[in-house]
């Protein structure tokens, strides 16, 4: 049992950002120490593989596989709350400051296809590859803005998690469509069904738990027997839960549900899923390994394609008036532009979707890692070059 006390010490560590995202880095280090050292390996593959089966179809997954496709879904259902939120009090009221992360995130998508293809037009084995890029890891790229930022900025926040949303969304339709080959539609119709409910049952007066916990989880499993990658059903029913208060409530439900669920994210989903998502084994990586088309075609696509495209993009919504403004500055657009280039989650599963040898997947993986760091290391030192500029002025 946690006290009260305990319980609000817990929240005010959450809502401490740089906090919370210092214990998902942590794990995530931890995760890649574990599988690269000697003494460790062995138990960490171990634990990564074991396979957890429940009594139903597409219920046999590694814990690994568990982490990403289930913890995670808690994540993106707080990143759900917070769209809908920001949609109903904050930036994304006025739908016009959607337009520029909408289109960066196209941009952000397009111009790394192109510029993977390019690099592996030599390779038709790897053309197969060509979506890896195209994702942005919320988690990851939330949390290391929310570290490395000195300021409080909720339209450059707001900026990036709609941008990765959109990016994710993007993706998982690649999966969905280019990738997957559902055999059914019912689930489709299970998902609808289930998020129909919700949507009635979240603005009940008497709403009761264990029936939201319920639809939820049927929701998740809707999505996932349907082929689709399941963590977006977090984002979807974080999205149809009421911003503003009901039934003379004083706060609204989303928020009470966000308060509520952020410490199991922070402190539990979050970095069990750094953890493994992280341990990555660098094998024997020579010179020869680093010129292939495949790892050239991501690491540049990440890089250089992603920001780039976000950029020239959001770029073009600027000079058609529709601006983020609220006190950001160049440094900081590009900052996040470059931070959009850490894909991990959803680059790791196209990854091993778009092969079947596991060399070219393993190959695929240690690219998204290569150009995620580089990407985080690249986006955090132009963040805090604005920082100190702007702090001197």
């Amino acid at each position: 049992m946690i006290s009260a006390n305990g319980t609000s010490l817990l929240s005010r560590f959450v809502r401490n950002d740089k906090q919370a995202g210092l214990v998902m880095v942590v794990f995530g280090f931890l995760g890649f120490g574990a599988v690269n050292f000697p003494g460790t390996s062995a138990a960490y593959l171990a634990i990564a593989e074991f396979r957890i089966r429940l009594p139903l179809p597409h219920l046999d997954m590694t814990v690994s596989e568990w982490s990403q496709e289930g913890l995670l879904t808690l994540f993106f259902f707080i990143i759900g709350l917070d769209l809908r939120q920001e949609m109903a009090t904050g930036f994304l009221k006025n739908p016009r400051n959607a337009v520029a992360p909408i289109f960066g995130a196209i941009g952000g998508v397009v111009l790394p296809v192109i510029m993977f293809m390019l690099i592996n037009l030599s390779s038709p084995s790897t053309m197969g590859g060509w979506a890896i890029p195209t994702a942005t890891d919320i988690a990851f790229s939330l949390t290391i803005l929310s570290m490395v930022s000195s300021r409080t900025l909720p339209r450059l926040k707001a900026f990036l998690l709609t941008l990765a949303t959109v990016d994710d969304v993007i993706g998982i339709i690649l999966i969905a469509f280019v990738y997957s080959h559902p055999s059914s539609i019912l689930p489709l119709l299970i998902l609808c069904a289930c998020l129909g409910i919700w949507f009635v049952a979240s603005r009940m007066r008497a709403s009761s738990s264990i029936l939201l916990i319920f639809i939820a989880v049927g929701s998740w499993y809707a999505m996932l027997s349907a082929g689709i990658h399941p963590t977006l059903s977090g984002v979807a029913i974080g999205l149809l839960v009421p911003a503003k208060p009901l039934h003379e409530e004083t706060t609204a439900r989303a928020g009470r549900y966000r308060d509520l669920l952020s410490p199991l994210s922070a402190l539990i989903a979050l970095p069990i899923f750094a953890f493994f998502a992280m341990g990555i084994p660098l094998g024997d990586v020579g010179g020869s390994t680093l010129k292939r088309p495949l790892f050239l075609g991501i690491v540049v696509g990440l890089v250089i394609g992603k920001p780039l495209g976000v950029l020239i993009m959001t770029g073009l919504c600027g000079l058609a008036g529709f601006n983020i403004g609220g006190g950001t500055h160049l440094s900081d657009i590009v900052g996040v532009a470059q931070l959009c280039g850490i894909g991990f989650t959803v680059s790791f599963l196209i990854s091993s979707l778009a092969f079947y040898d596991q060399n070219s997947i393993d190959l695929a993986r240690l690219a998204v890692l290569v150009g995620s760091l580089l990407s985080c290391l690249l986006g955090s030192i132009t963040i805090k070059i604005g920082d100190l500029r702007n702090a001197s002025n």
